[in-house]
């Protein structure tokens, strides 16, 4: 599938990972496509049951904190469409369940695809954020995305950023999913300002009610993350820690004049602010 085809624009791929336990969710979604006027494509989402103990405990410990047997599900769900889109020869949509769309998200997403020279656009707002330049497409405004605060709920992927990503977890193995992303250097990444998606969790902060109670499932995780074996792995963590927290300084002080720092608008709720 190609950007057009006979001077139509045609639909980028757009994927759905559900869990086949959260009933609510589903339906809210089915629901949701049926109103905006797409297909999903419905991806089923990495169990906790799916991750064998060895395979957890070989990845457990590659980030800055000892991810929990949930966060590492969560992380494989998203790299199983990254090698999906990465195989590809063109963009797509990555939507987790619990994601609420614009009334215009369609539209524009089916926009924003056609850009160029771009590997990864957010689509959601989340917290604060520092961009930079920006361009519009179609009369919608990008932003240069330099310092990300959001999760890993909505956003539109090229084959380029796909395989950016997959290069990174081969070298440094795997995080939790919105930091993987948020941390990811030598790319083009763009955020939507405003933006067309929001999780359902944070939309009391814009003002929105949302349509039913929808907790984090990694919050509601019970179970603890592992210890670390040893005290050298440890350190290693503290390390990464370490050195994450000087790069979010070193970016923030560097762009304090240059950058713009502000949370991004959910677009639906514009006018409100």
């Amino acid at each position: 599938m190609g950007a057009f085809n006979g001077g139509l624009v045609l639909t980028p791929s757009i994927y759905i990972i559900s869990l086949a336990s959260a009933h609510q969710r589903r339906s809210y979604q089915e629901a949701q496509s049926e109103r905006l006027g797409f297909k999903p494509i419905w991806h089923q989402a990495v169990t906790v049951n799916d991750i064998h103990d060895h395979f957890f405990l070989e990845n457990a410990f590659s980030w800055q904190r000892p991810l929990s047997k949930i966060e590492v599900a969560c992380f494989m769900s998203h790299l199983e469409l990254w090698r999906i889109v990465a195989s590809s020869n063109e963009p797509a949509i990555i939507l987790e369940d619990d994601v609420m769309l614009s009334n215009n998200w369609f539209d524009e997403v089916k926009a924003l695809s056609l850009a160029e020279g771009i590997d990864y656009i957010c689509l959601e707002t989340w917290g604060k954020k520092i961009l930079g330049r920006g361009r519009s497409i179609n009369d919608l405004t990008l932003r240069k995305l330099i310092l990300n605060s959001a999760g890993a709920a909505a956003y539109l992927i090229w084959p380029s950023g796909a395989k950016i990503l997959l290069e990174r977890f081969s070298k440094h193995g795997m995080a939790l999913t919105d930091a993987f992303i948020n941390q990811t250097k030598g790319w083009s990444a763009w955020q939507l300002s405003p933006a067309n998606a929001i999780q359902l969790n944070v939309s009391v902060d814009f003002g929105l009610k949302p349509p039913f109670e929808s907790p984090s499932l990694i919050a509601r995780e019970k179970n603890l993350p592992p210890t670390p074996p040893s005290w050298k792995i440890l350190f290693k963590m503290k390390l990464r820690r370490f050195m994450g927290e000087f790069v979010k300084f070193f970016i923030k002080a560097t762009y304090f004049f240059r950058g713009t720092r502000y949370i991004v608008r959910y677009s639906d709720d514009a006018k409100k602010n």
